[in-house]
């Protein structure tokens, strides 16, 4: 993790770890802070006051998925950007919390940044 002051932070919950370490790559490129978490409850314990975006997976070990996570999240912090991610399951639309963006893995690196770049102006645009 980067100890920047004032850098932003991104939660990444993904129990595949080459798969979180691609997008914790990804996200370090961009100038983020990574946390990362491998389910839903360990995201929760490590989801802070910094965390500006959470990248999350659909399937994950233990009691909550990746969709109810994102409500979670989004239901505590209207401000924070969520990104959800999949390559088993296509969420129906209305099983995401509004202005979440949902993208299949594979994904093109182009469409990732895409995402995360809606999601994020859909938070800032909410404040």
């Amino acid at each position: 993790m980067t100890d920047a002051p004032n850098a932003k932070t991104a939660l990444v919950v993904e129990d595949e770890m080459l798969f979180r370490l691609e997008v914790r790559d990804l996200l370090e490129a961009e100038g983020y802070a990574v946390v990362e978490a491998s389910n839903a409850a360990q995201a929760l314990e490590r989801f802070g006051d910094g965390v500006i975006l959470v990248v999350t997976d659909v399937r994950m070990p233990g009691t909550m998925d990746g969709l109810a996570l994102a409500r979670e999240i989004t239901r505590r912090r209207s401000d924070v950007a969520v990104v959800v991610v999949s390559a088993q399951v296509t969420p129906r639309p209305e099983a995401l919390p509004g202005h979440v963006p949902f993208i299949e893995r594979p994904f093109i690196e182009s469409r990732f940044h895409a995402a995360i770049d809606r999601a994020v102006s859909a938070r800032t645009a909410s404040r």
